[in-house]
């Protein structure tokens, strides 16, 4: 077998159709390996030679073992292994609600048929649906928002060390012997992400970084009340770096107290604001 193969093959009837014939015969045989099945099915199954069998042994390991081999059950395991292992980057969609992820998936000029083939063999555009189709579409939304905040933190992190290294260089031109810390990775509860340092005086001050990341069109960035109290109170010595994530390389921004200031809403009598969202003007 070669490496991984694709998504689109994983999430396919051709997949899964070869894997449901794995596990059929590795019931009958429980001594041969995955890759001795499919010998074993290719020998006797003439259809076989049709299915990505290939595919299938990649997910046989993703798919929960005690998974049903018929019917809806089947092509629902099937389909939930692939969302929650392989992450496919249209799962973002369905975060959407399910009939307009559907509609998502038409709209997109990728599409192929096989994919809404795979939905509706699996029974889960069947309306009105059951209770059990709700809690299954539920249960898959919650993997499919862990799949985007993991991305979010992942873009947030990259840009918390694009702020360090371009600190690391800016400490060292100005002569001063030390690092930067990266506060956002050792204490949530630190109001900010990076601890650098600069010169006012010719004397060394501490100069607080909150870090944001952005692919936002037009630019803009969102900021917590409690962020907002945290950069309020500490004034001049607090920065804002903001990376523009949709350019390569990512391009920073820098802003200041004072110039976020206007942006942030305020308080009246029927409520108060948690969270601003502060346009980027370049």
């Amino acid at each position: 077998m070669t490496g991984l193969p694709s998504t689109d093959r994983l999430f396919s009837l051709s997949c899964f159709e070869g894997l449901r014939l794995i596990r059929h015969y590795s019931k009958q045989h429980p001594a041969l390996s995955p890759n001795e099945v499919v010998d074993l099915v290719l020998s006797v199954e003439a259809d076989a030679v049709s299915l990505d069998m290939e595919a299938a042994v990649h997910l046989h390991a993703s798919v929960a073992p005690d998974c049903p081999l018929d019917g809806e059950l089947f092509y629902q395991g099937c389909i939930k292994a692939v969302v929650v292992t392989h992450q496919p980057i249209w799962a973002k969609s369905m975060r959407q609600g399910r009939m307009r992820f559907i509609d998502s998936l038409v709209d997109n000029p990728k599409h192929r048929d096989d994919d809404l083939d795979v939905f509706s063999a699996a029974g889960l555009l069947r309306n009105p649906p059951s209770e059990y189709l709700v809690a299954w579409w539920d249960e898959i939304l919650g993997h499919a928002r862990l799949a985007v905040d993991i991305e979010k933190m992942a873009q947030a992190r990259k840009a918390e060390s694009l702020t360090i290294e371009r600190e690391r260089q800016r400490i060292a031109e100005l002569g001063i012997e030390r690092h930067p810390e990266w506060k956002g990775l050792d204490d949530n509860y630190a109001g900010y992400d990076v601890l650098s340092f600069d010169l006012k005086d010719g004397a060394e001050i501490n100069i607080m970084i909150e870090v944001k990341s952005t692919v936002s069109s037009p630019l803009r960035f969102y900021l917590s009340r409690n962020e907002w109290n945290t950069a309020d109170e500490i004034g001049d010595a607090y920065k804002f770096h903001i990376w523009n994530m949709a350019v390569d390389p990512p391009q920073l921004f820098e802003r200041t107290v004072e110039q976020v200031r206007p942006h942030i809403p305020s308080d009246n009598e029927k409520g108060k604001w948690s969270n601003a969202e502060i346009p980027l003007a370049t």
